[in-house]
Protein backbone atom coordinates (compact mmCIF):
# COMPACT_ATOMS: atom_id res chain seq x y z
CA UNK A 1 0.00 0.00 0.00
CA UNK A 2 1.29 3.48 -0.79
CA UNK A 3 0.30 7.00 0.20
CA UNK A 4 -2.27 7.25 -2.61
CA UNK A 5 -4.62 4.81 -0.93
CA UNK A 6 -4.04 2.01 -3.42
CA UNK A 7 -4.67 -1.34 -1.87
CA UNK A 8 -7.46 -0.14 0.39
CA UNK A 9 -11.05 -1.23 -0.04
CA UNK A 10 -13.91 1.21 -0.53
CA UNK A 11 -15.31 2.28 2.84
CA UNK A 12 -19.06 1.76 2.99
CA UNK A 13 -19.62 5.31 4.22
CA UNK A 14 -16.74 7.01 2.43
CA UNK A 15 -16.76 9.42 -0.51
CA UNK A 16 -16.08 6.65 -3.03
CA UNK A 17 -19.12 4.69 -1.85
CA UNK A 18 -21.33 7.78 -1.99
CA UNK A 19 -20.07 8.58 -5.50
CA UNK A 20 -20.76 5.00 -6.57
CA UNK A 21 -24.33 5.10 -5.25
CA UNK A 22 -24.91 8.52 -6.83
CA UNK A 23 -23.71 7.11 -10.18
CA UNK A 24 -26.14 4.20 -9.87
CA UNK A 25 -28.99 6.60 -9.15
CA UNK A 26 -28.09 8.77 -12.15
CA UNK A 27 -27.94 5.67 -14.36
CA UNK A 28 -31.39 4.61 -13.22
CA UNK A 29 -30.30 1.36 -11.62
CA UNK A 30 -33.31 -0.91 -11.14
CA UNK A 31 -34.71 -1.67 -7.70
CA UNK A 32 -33.88 -5.08 -6.32
CA UNK A 33 -36.53 -6.97 -4.43
CA UNK A 34 -35.80 -8.06 -0.91
CA UNK A 35 -36.12 -6.87 2.64
CA UNK A 36 -36.05 -3.18 3.43
CA UNK A 37 -32.61 -1.78 4.10
CA UNK A 38 -33.53 0.54 6.98
CA UNK A 39 -33.91 -0.85 10.48
CA UNK A 40 -36.87 1.35 11.40
CA UNK A 41 -40.42 0.37 12.32
CA UNK A 42 -43.16 0.48 9.74
CA UNK A 43 -45.03 3.77 9.72
CA UNK A 44 -47.56 5.78 7.77
CA UNK A 45 -46.05 8.06 5.15
CA UNK A 46 -47.51 11.15 6.83
CA UNK A 47 -45.67 10.31 10.06
CA UNK A 48 -42.32 9.81 8.33
CA UNK A 49 -42.78 12.96 6.22
CA UNK A 50 -43.56 15.00 9.36
CA UNK A 51 -40.35 13.85 11.07
CA UNK A 52 -38.21 14.41 7.95
CA UNK A 53 -39.75 17.85 7.38
CA UNK A 54 -39.14 18.92 10.99
CA UNK A 55 -35.49 17.84 10.87
CA UNK A 56 -34.91 19.37 7.43
CA UNK A 57 -36.40 22.72 8.41
CA UNK A 58 -34.15 22.81 11.47
CA UNK A 59 -31.15 22.18 9.20
CA UNK A 60 -31.75 24.84 6.53
CA UNK A 61 -30.27 28.31 6.92
CA UNK A 62 -32.50 30.95 8.48
CA UNK A 63 -34.55 32.88 5.97
CA UNK A 64 -35.25 30.01 3.56
CA UNK A 65 -38.95 29.99 2.98
CA UNK A 66 -39.08 27.04 0.60
CA UNK A 67 -36.18 24.59 0.82
CA UNK A 68 -35.22 23.00 -2.47
CA UNK A 69 -32.56 20.29 -2.60
CA UNK A 70 -29.53 20.51 -4.85
CA UNK A 71 -29.88 18.67 -8.18
CA UNK A 72 -29.10 14.98 -7.87
CA UNK A 73 -29.92 14.71 -4.19
CA UNK A 74 -33.56 13.82 -4.84
CA UNK A 75 -32.57 10.57 -6.55
CA UNK A 76 -30.04 9.81 -3.86
CA UNK A 77 -32.61 10.42 -1.10
CA UNK A 78 -35.11 8.21 -2.90
CA UNK A 79 -32.67 5.36 -3.43
CA UNK A 80 -31.00 5.37 -0.03
CA UNK A 81 -33.81 6.34 2.32
CA UNK A 82 -37.30 6.38 0.82
CA UNK A 83 -37.05 3.11 -1.14
CA UNK A 84 -35.37 1.40 1.82
CA UNK A 85 -38.10 2.20 4.36
CA UNK A 86 -40.06 -0.97 5.23
CA UNK A 87 -43.40 0.80 4.63
CA UNK A 88 -42.45 2.37 1.29
CA UNK A 89 -44.34 -0.17 -0.85
CA UNK A 90 -47.59 0.97 0.80
CA UNK A 91 -47.09 4.68 0.15
CA UNK A 92 -48.41 6.61 -2.84
CA UNK A 93 -46.09 8.13 -5.43
CA UNK A 94 -46.95 11.61 -4.13
CA UNK A 95 -46.08 10.63 -0.55
CA UNK A 96 -42.79 9.11 -1.66
CA UNK A 97 -41.97 12.27 -3.62
CA UNK A 98 -42.71 14.56 -0.65
CA UNK A 99 -40.57 12.43 1.64
CA UNK A 100 -37.73 12.31 -0.87
CA UNK A 101 -37.76 16.11 -1.12
CA UNK A 102 -37.43 16.58 2.64
CA UNK A 103 -34.78 13.87 2.95
CA UNK A 104 -32.80 15.47 0.09
CA UNK A 105 -32.92 18.84 1.88
CA UNK A 106 -31.75 17.13 5.05
CA UNK A 107 -28.87 15.44 3.20
CA UNK A 108 -27.88 18.72 1.56
CA UNK A 109 -27.57 20.56 4.86
CA UNK A 110 -26.61 17.84 7.34
CA UNK A 111 -25.20 15.02 5.20
CA UNK A 112 -25.02 11.56 6.68
CA UNK A 113 -25.51 12.98 10.18
CA UNK A 114 -28.92 14.22 9.11
CA UNK A 115 -29.91 10.81 7.79
CA UNK A 116 -28.71 9.18 11.02
CA UNK A 117 -30.73 11.72 13.01
CA UNK A 118 -33.79 10.90 10.91
CA UNK A 119 -33.34 7.15 11.43
CA UNK A 120 -32.95 7.71 15.18
CA UNK A 121 -36.11 9.81 15.32
CA UNK A 122 -38.07 7.20 13.36
CA UNK A 123 -36.82 4.40 15.57
CA UNK A 124 -37.75 6.27 18.74
CA UNK A 125 -41.19 6.67 17.27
Amino acid sequence: MNGTGEGRGMAADGPQARAFVAALVRAGAPSVSGPAGLAVPEAAAAEVITVARRLALRAVPEGWWQPRPAPGLLGLATALVVDEHPSAPHWSAAERQRLATWVAVLIEHRGEEGVQELLGALTEG
